[in-house]
């Protein structure tokens, strides 16, 4: 995008020939470096900017982690070092929620206390 008169005479003043700004973000855009999509007009100051025009949120959403912590599904205690879509905290808990799943009818998830506290997974 162009910039306006007023940004355009502040830019000639510090005797720079700058024209164009980012159309993501903003910023001044260098005349050697430029980051475009195919097929759009649109010019962009970096591959960051570029990939969030065109991918979205959805690209945005996938980079970065979320800040929430995550808890166990089993013992629910929190979940270190792990992707973030993981669901257990251990591979100990892991197989004491299938070992709980296949003995009684109700979900992988459901927890019971006596055995949290006889695995000794609460305390992570």
């Amino acid at each position: 995008m162009n910039l306006t008169p007023a940004e355009l005479a502040y830019v000639r003043s510090l005797g720079l020939h700058i024209k164009e700004k980012c159309h993501a973000c903003g910023k001044l855009l260098n005349q050697t470096v430029r980051y475009t999509i195919a097929g759009r007009p649109e010019v962009y100051c970096s591959s960051f900017c570029r990939d969030r025009v065109f991918f979205g949120e959805k690209y945005r959403a996938r980079k970065a982690r979320p800040d929430t912590t995550t808890k166990c599904a089993f013992c629910g205690g929190t979940i270190y070092g792990k992707r973030g879509d993981s669901v257990f905290c251990s591979s100990r808990c892991k197989q004491a929620s299938w070992r709980v799943a296949r003995k009684t009818p109700e979900s992988a998830t459901s927890r019971n206390t006596a055995l949290v506290l006889s695995t000794g997974c609460g305390s992570q």
